[in-house]
């Protein structure tokens, strides 16, 4: 007897729905097409329906979380930080989350005249040492980064001081500019037992900003790369002969078979080492020249011969792990939430570190009373420190850094690379290049802006100026000439009416459209040059419940505040707005605030 078999037909299912009442309308249309006599009660309160609903609700969960899925995976379309995070690392982008602020104090160190009281005492030879410490009045700590030597050349010297008879100085004040990066130093200490693969290790402190050394229990040094394949860092070497009087040192190119790689989240930071051993170090590792030998096998033929002319080393283990050992980490972490300052507000000494050549034939007394009167202030804000970035604003700082490729050729490069400059020498909240076109060279104009003390945009330090131009140096067109300016910034006022929906408390509802337009003015600041749509304020305004509508006439005025706590620069609102009254327009070299909520003024008519 033949064995026949009755194929089953294949039922055709939509898979393009997606929403709740998409699938709930397939499955009922499914039903009634397949199974018209089985099932008939499509009532809403019959079990049936909710079965629907139920099968309808899951379906949808699904595709949310499929489309979240999806989402996370595409950096533009992210909205989670931590991911955001992790996409832009895997890019090669390092996201600062911890800025510091940077900047110059004046420290003034008192110093003894003369015995016959004309002239100031040459024994006395004061240094400043990097590691000084100081305070602002908000809490921030700040510590010197480089040693100063108070010389009457680089010092502005007045007179602190006089006798009883008040005819001749008895102390003389050098004041002097050192630079400060915010955060004091600390240090982490960990065990490290049996040898592990890329073995990673977590700093407890959310607030770290950046890692100045690492080394073991036997004194060997951990060095810092962008990422393990690195081998080789430069190091200065003091010239011996002095062969050129304005260069003190000679960069040599050095092998560096511990190293690692810092790693981080929104709250966290991990070091990561390679996955070599001591024995890899032991073994005669380093390249020569002599025995380089053609790698192939059953080939009759090599290709054209290539050779890295900066990688010393011929292990691939990307650096060695420690283990059985002790490691110190001495890292840089701040000690507030918001490390930038105000003019005049670092005026406190904690920490002086004073360096007296030949101190111990020096008068004791002198010597305790200038280091207990060592005075500290700053006549220009510290900043580079800036707020916490969202989401949207850690991909508008970074997503342009994986095409810059560490060149600046592009404008996006230029404007990638001064975000991507490392946190520790300051950083910028906007960036905005432009060709200047009355120079017959490639000369471009690049217009900065930072963030205060108070979170409001803010005119960059010099200091940050000058670290950025040695940043860029390396990375810029050898053709391309850079001049730095200060964007203008163009604080705005904002006057609107509005018709309420009856029934409704005027002032409740003018606070509430207040505080939701401040939110979204200043939750993402604008970029330099960008305009300011008009059309935007009113939908934002009419988003509000209680508003009925917007006169289109006059229902939105905006005008530039100058003065006072406001920007210095007045900028002709009217004159600038669209024919169209849909934008106004912004100079290439500013950018527009509305720097405080009672800057907004709302009035009800109708």
């Amino acid at each position: 007897m033949k064995n026949t078999k009755i194929a089953k037909k294949v039922q055709e299912v939509d898979y393009t729905k997606t929403g709740f009442n998409e699938i709930k309308e397939s499955l009922v249309s499914y039903i009634k097409t397949h199974y018209p006599d089985t099932y008939k009660d499509f009532n809403q309160s019959s079990f049936g329906s909710m079965m629907l609903d139920l099968v309808s609700y899951v379906g949808d969960q699904l595709h949310y979380y499929l489309d979240h899925n999806a989402n996370e995976a595409i950096l533009p379309f992210t909205k989670d930080a931590e991911t955001t995070v992790q996409l832009l690392q895997s890019l090669g982008a390092n996201p600062e989350l911890n800025f510091s602020g940077t900047g110059m104090v004046d420290v003034q160190v008192l110093v003894p005249s003369l015995a016959t009281g004309v002239g100031i005492d040459g024994d006395y030879s004061i240094t400043v040492r990097s590691g000084t410490k100081f305070r602002s009045a908000g809490g921030a700590v700040f510590t010197q980064i480089k040693d100063a030597v108070l010389t009457q050349e680089n010092s502005q010297i007045l007179v602190h001081s006089t006798n009883a008879f008040g005819n001749t100085p008895e102390y003389y004040i050098f004041k002097t500019k050192v630079p400060v990066v915010s955060g004091e130093e600390k240090t982490f200490t960990v065990d490290i037992g049996d040898p592990k693969r890329f073995l990673q290790l977590e700093i407890p402190d959310p607030t770290i900003t950046e890692i100045l050394k690492v080394v073991d229990a036997n004194g060997n040094d951990y060095f810092q790369v962008n990422n393990l394949s690195e081998d080789t860092i430069y190091r200065p070497i003091v010239d011996p002969e002095g062969r050129d009087p304005n260069i003190k040192a000679i960069m040599k190119p050095t092998p560096i078979p511990r190293r690692f790689i810092v790693e981080k989240s929104l709250e966290r930071t991990f070091i990561t080492f390679g996955n070599g051993s001591e024995q890899n170090i032991k073994t005669n590792n380093f390249l020569e020249p002599k025995r380089k030998v053609m790698k192939f096998t059953g080939l009759d033929h090599t290709s054209t011969p290539s050779n890295d002319p900066v990688r010393l080393q011929s292990n691939h283990k990307l650096g060695v792990a420690p283990a059985n050992t002790t490691l110190t980490i001495t890292y840089r972490s701040n000690t507030v939430d918001n490390s930038n300052a105000a003019v005049g507000t670092v005026n406190q000494v904690v920490e002086p570190i004073l360096f007296f050549e030949n101190e111990n034939t020096l008068d004791q007394g002198k010597v305790t009373f200038i280091k207990d009167n060592v005075q500290v202030y700053n006549e220009e804000p510290i900043n580079g420190n800036i707020s916490i970035p969202s989401t949207e604003e850690l991909k508008r700082r970074y997503l342009g850094f994986f095409g810059a490729q560490g060149r600046a050729v592009t404008k996006q490069d230029y404007i990638s690379m001064v975000y991507a400059m490392p946190g520790i020498y300051g950083a910028f909240k906007r960036a905005s290049i432009l060709k200047d076109t009355n120079d017959l060279r490639r000369n471009l104009n690049l217009f900065l802006i930072a963030e205060g003390a108070d979170g409001k945009l803010q005119k960059p330090s010099n200091l940050m100026k000058q670290n950025l131009k040695t940043w860029l140096e390396s990375s810029k067109m050898i053709s391309d000439t850079l001049d730095l300016f200060d964007a203008n910034v163009i604080n705005l006022k904002i006057n609107f009416k509005v018709i309420l929906n009856n029934n409704t408390n005027p002032n409740t509802a003018i606070s509430d459209i207040k505080r939701r337009l401040f939110e979204e003015m200043t939750l993402i600041p604008p970029d330099i040059g960008e305009p300011i749509y008009l059309s935007e304020i009113m939908r934002i305004i009419q988003s509000v419940p209680e508003v009925a509508t917007v006169p289109t006439r006059d229902g939105i005025k905006v005008s530039c505040l100058s003065g006072g706590s406001h920007s210095d620069y007045n900028y002709e609102i009217d004159l600038n707005t669209s024919p169209d009254n849909n934008y106004i327009y912004i100079p290439d070299n500013s950018i527009w605030e509305v720097k405080f909520i009672d800057d907004i003024v709302g009035t009800v008519v109708g």
